[in-house]
Parts: structure tokens; sequence; C-alpha cells
């Protein structure tokens, strides 16, 4: 204790300092949106540089769980390969039409920051501006969704996750096609909540809960979650736990979704308004 007091006597003028140059930092931050602007892509671009680093680490000891995740990936990829092969080939002797108009392009990426046991978790993902990412573009997994890009620097982008409380999206019961919102509710990292689906509509534990596809953000018939429980306690409609099929605990390799035509979508919509 005492060493600390002397410690703290001695460089008292040099500690005042720091107090006080980080104070000034802060205030010149958030005086102004440009300079918070300014300032928080500058942070985010030193946080996603230093998180690259750790994760670096992490991969390392990691690799082989890493390999064996991809050789399973690569093997579902072969088997869905071979089936769209078969049913393309189908299509093509029914009626002269291909695939070649695709709605959706892909761009790999590996989640360097993570966090699920806040309110309102975000992530950090590797790749920002170069590698063609916008904001609100749409974050998924082979497992479901990740979340939606809330903001992009040049190598790296933050990503609203799914477990976040400010975040809903569109879903619906894969069996009946009924929609409603999905969202967390702040507790339990594996489940989410389905709400806005009627009580007349048929409902069974194990039911899987699918996107919408009602929004550009992502594509439609992804697999989210699996029916848990439900209960009527909302008035007319059910409130519905579901099990997420993605472990946001275990996330790795990730997709960003960019919709080819979501421009000419929302051109339709501003004309429909």
């Amino acid at each position: 204790m005492n060493s600390l007091i002397r410690f703290i006597v001695k460089y008292h003028f040099a500690l005042l300092f720091l107090v006080l140059e980080s104070f000034s930092l802060w205030i010149l931050a958030n005086h102004t949106y440009y300079q918070h602007s300014k300032f928080e892509n500058a942070t985010r671009t030193i946080e996603g540089y230093f998180s690259n680093r750790i994760d670096r680490g992490r991969q390392y000891l990691k690799l082989r769980a890493t390999n064996e995740q991809l050789a399973k990936e690569n093997l579902d990829l072969r088997n869905q390969l071979s089936k769209l092969s078969i049913n393309l080939e189908r299509l093509q002797l029914a009626q002269n039409d291909t695939l070649s108009d695709s709605h959706y392009l892909y761009i790999p990426a590996r989640v360097v920051n993570n966090s699920v046991n806040k309110q309102n978790n975000f992530l950090t993902i590797n790749v920002g501006k170069l590698h063609g990412v916008e904001q609100e573009m749409g974050v998924v997994t082979n497992n479901g969704i990740v979340g939606i890009v809330a903001g992009v620097s040049e190598h790296y982008s933050t990503v609203i996750s799914l477990l976040n409380v400010e975040l809903k999206v569109s879903a619906k019961l894969k069996r009946s096609h009924y929609f409603g919102s999905l969202f967390w509710n702040g507790r339990d990292y594996r489940e989410v909540l389905l709400t806005e689906i009627p009580q007349h509509v048929a409902l069974n534990v194990g039911d899987t809960i699918i996107t919408s596809g009602f929004s550009a953000i992502f594509p439609p018939n992804i697999n989210l979650a699996t029916i848990k429980s439900f209960d009527t306690k909302a008035g007319n409609f059910y409130t519905i736990r579901a099990s997420l099929l993605c472990d946001f605990k275990q996330l790795n390799h990730v997709w960003v979704v960019k919709n080819l035509h979501e421009k000419e979508s929302e051109m339709l919509d501003k004309k429909e308004e």
C-alpha cells in the first residue's frame, strides 16, 4: 500500500495528464456527429486489427476441429451439388430455362470477435468495403442467420447479432407457412421467441422455423430454429419458444449475403408507397 502511495505521489503529474488527455479525447469524439463517426471508424479498425490477431491464435489452437468442420461442410456441399445437378437436368428437360440469374451473392468471412452474454451483442468479421460489404447486408451460416451488418470499415465489419434485443427478423413456420416476428429476449443464447402466429394454426414441438423471404436482407427458407414449447398467454396469438440451430458460441466461418436485386425491389416498394 505504501509503495502504491509513493508511486502516485512521484508520478501524479503524469497520471493527471493521462486522465485529462483521455477526457479531452472523449469530449472531442462525442462533440459532433462527424467527429464521432470518424472516431468510431478508427476505433472499429483498431479493434478489428487486434481482434484478428487474437483470433489467429485461437484459430491455431482450434485447427483440428476447424478442419473437421470444413470437411463435413464440404461433404454436405458435395451432396447438395449432386442433388442440384439432378434437379437442373430435370428442369432443363421440362423447359428452356436456366438458373443463370442468381438472386444472391455470398461473400465468405470469418468471425474475429463475438459476444453472447450481453443484451445487445455484436460480432466483428474480417471483411469490409474492399470485399464488397455494405451496411444492412445479412450474415448467415449453414445453420441459420447470424445478424445484419451495422458498420463497415475498409477491412472489417461490425454485425448486429441475432442475440440482440433490438433486432427482429421475419420468420415463418416451414410446415404451414404462417409468418411472424422472431427475436431474442435477452436470456438464453440458445433460444429465441416467435410471435404473431394465430392460435388456430396447428403447432407441434420440433416444427422447423425458417426465414420468410419478406425482406431484401435474407434469402427465404433458411432454417433458423425448432419449436421447443408454446403457449397462448398473448391473447389471440401464440408465444413460441424455439431452439436455435446455430450455436453462437461456436461461430467461425460465415457468409455475408448480397442481394443482387435489392435496388430493383426498393424501387418497386417506393412506387407502391
